[in-house]
């Protein structure tokens, strides 16, 4: 069972151009968004162009840092995992500065932890990464 496991792992990493990945997939067959309660952007399933049509901004730093990095996943179609991996990597390190920072609020602070979490899973999981790259 390790050997499968380092195998897997080997897989994900050479992946260089395989699909979107099925979480990539699942997200953006929500019919809904799926937000933190109060945030416009920080969330999976944001329909990006209505809100930035509306000229929302985000209610706070981190949901601006949300924002942007709906903004470079919209932009950036490419299939290579490392480009895919780019957004999340940076909005991973933007809200574990946020976490850090003095000026952010107890719910700001709870949030950027959730969504640091969920972007280094995201990276990690293979997100990006086809089906059969991952088992073979």
């Amino acid at each position: 069972m390790r050997m499968s496991s380092v195998h897997m792992s080997l897989a994900r990493r050479n992946n260089k151009n395989k699909g979107s990945g099925l979480i990539n997939t699942l997200i953006n067959k929500l019919p809904f968004e799926l937000h933190v309660p109060g945030y416009q952007y920080c969330g999976p399933g944001t329909n990006l162009k209505c809100r930035l049509a509306r000229g929302d901004k985000g209610i706070n730093a981190l949901d601006s840092e949300c924002k942007d990095h709906d903004i470079d996943i919209d932009i950036d179609r490419s299939n290579f995992i490392e480009d895919r991996n780019k957004p999340d990597y940076i909005l991973e390190q933007q809200a574990w500065d946020r976490f850090n920072a003095k000026d952010s609020s107890l719910k700001e602070k709870a949030v950027a932890v959730g969504v640091t979490i969920a972007m280094k899973a995201k990276r990690k999981i293979g997100s990006g990464c086809g089906y059969k790259a991952v088992i073979n």
